[in-house]
Formats: structure tokens, C-alpha cells, sequence
């Protein structure tokens, strides 16, 4: 068993998808998601949005931290991985004080592209693009 950081998701759910427009895709699919590290839940959140924090891990500047800003919560933060002096840590605003250990930067790239590539796939199983939900603005 991994006891470093994983951002996880169950099945897509798309019983509210009603258009396949980009905007519809990252607000209206969605599915459960977890953050753990080995057995410790981070944070877990039923119904939330993984393409659009997918999409917006992709589009992440690595020098800076990274704090999921979503359509579909008023708070910043759901998911945060922020630059300590020890290491990269992950948590959510939603949980205070429960941090990750500080980990490398090769952990966080390894549990952001297995993350991506989980919703990339999971879109390919409902049958929508996965290049059309993670386009870029602009």
C-alpha cells in the first residue's frame, strides 16, 4: 500500500449533465473525492466537481501554490498544495489543521498526473472529450 499523497474520485456521475458545452462538463459532472495519505483521509467530499479540478491542476503554475478555485463552492481552497520549507503539503480549507507530511515535488507531480489521468479516463468511459473539459480558456 502507497503511504504517500492520493487524490482520488469514484465513477462519473452525469445524471445532470444536460448540455456537452465545457462549462456544462466541469460544473455538472462530478463524483465522490477523496484525499488521503496511506489510511488518513485529508479530505473527502461526496458529489464534487474532479474534471474541473482536474482542468484546473493541469493549468497549474508549479511555482506557485495551488488552491482550487471552483465554480461550484464560494470558498477558495476545497484543495490546496502549498509550498512549505520541508516539502509540498496538501489539504483543504474545509478542514483546518489536517495537513499531509510535507512531501517532494515528484510525489505531487506523481499524485497530480495519476489524478488527471483517473478523470481523463473516467470522461472516456461516460463518453464525453477529454480535451474539450480540460481545454484551456482563451
Amino acid at each position: 500500500m502507497s503511504w504517500g499523497v492520493v487524490l482520488t474520485c469514484g465513477a462519473l456521475d452525469v445524471s445532470e449533465l444536460q448540455k456537452k458545452t465545457q462549462a456544462d462538463i466541469l460544473v455538472q459532472v462530478d463524483a465522490d473525492f477523496r484525499m488521503v495519505e496511506g489510511e488518513r483521509v485529508l479530505f473527502a467530499e461526496d458529489a464534487f466537481p474532479v474534471v474541473e479540478l482536474a482542468r484546473s491542476l493541469l493549468g497549474w503554475d508549479r511555482e506557485e501554490d495551488f488552491s482550487f478555485n471552483s465554480m461550484s463552492y464560494e470558498e477558495i481552497g476545497s484543495v490546496r498544495i502549498t509550498r512549505e520549507e520541508a516539502g509540498w503539503v496538501f489539504g483543504s480549507v474545509f478542514e483546518p489543521g489536517v495537513v499531509s507530511r510535507p512531501v517532494p515535488w515528484s510525489e505531487v507531480e506523481a499524485c497530480v498526473t495519476s489524478f488527471v489521468e483517473k478523470v481523463r479516463l473516467g470522461l472516456v468511459a461516460v463518453g464525453l472529450d477529454p480535451e474539450l473539459a480540460f481545454a484551456s480558456q482563451g
